[in-house]
């Protein structure tokens, strides 16, 4: 299938939480979440295998990738943009992925209203905005709300990496999780994603940052 047979499932004023094959939508400008409209993750998947997520998935190569390599994890793709999460819900049905779930909707929403406690092993995410001016910078996803949720949803002993390739944005990343105990990065095997090959070829430091919860 084609990203563009993928449509919007609802019209805006009819909008509200729906699961549909693979996707969950977490509509914008909504405050009737209810918690016991998202499946619990073994009724999803069949099983009760870890669950890693990916935070600001864009087009879904990285966590594709991290799904067909890892079938004995469950996989959770959380994606702001429709036209975004088009791309990883086609790419999904084309390679005949099942051991991944997809989110249509802003990661704090969707964490604070849908994730119940202690349910992630891992976290991800990868290269999120840098909302790079300053007025801008209350938009970016990891501040203090976010990382609240980070330390309720993943398991103790659970991780959380960050990556980016701007060098602000990594100084706000490292105050926000001093909290967290530090652990060695998982560069290696990590996977490649647009993102860190259009950095690199513009010659940015990517940094890596990885932490255990406690």
């Amino acid at each position: 299938m084609k990203p563009k047979d993928l449509k919007r499932p609802y019209s805006w004023e009819e909008r509200h939480p729906l699961l549909k094959d693979q996707v969950f939508y977490v509509p914008e400008y909504y405050d009737e979440h209810k918690k016991a409209l998202f499946p619990p993750f073994q009724e999803f998947f069949g099983n009760e295998n870890p669950v890693h997520l990916e935070y600001c998935s864009g087009n879904g190569e990285w966590i594709i990738n991290r799904a067909q390599e890892n079938p004995e994890v469950n996989w959770i793709a959380v994606e702001i943009w429709f036209e975004r999460v088009r791309k990883i819900y086609s790419k999904t049905v084309n390679y005949g992925i099942d051991n991944l779930m997809i989110i249509s909707g802003e990661g704090l929403t969707f964490a604070r209203e849908y994730l119940p406690e202690s349910c992630l092993d891992a976290v991800y995410v990868n290269f999120p905005d840098p909302w790079p001016k300053d007025r801008h910078a209350k938009h970016r996803i990891i501040q203090r709300p976010f990382v609240d949720e980070l330390k309720r949803t993943v398991k103790t002993g659970g991780t959380v990496t960050l990556v980016t390739d701007d060098p602000t944005y990594k100084g706000q990343m490292e105050y926000e999780m001093q909290e967290w105990p530090k652990i060695a990065p998982l560069n290696e095997n990590y996977g490649s994603s647009f993102f860190e090959r259009l950095w690199l070829s513009k010659g940015r430091d990517i940094y890596h940052m990885s932490y255990a919860n406690h």
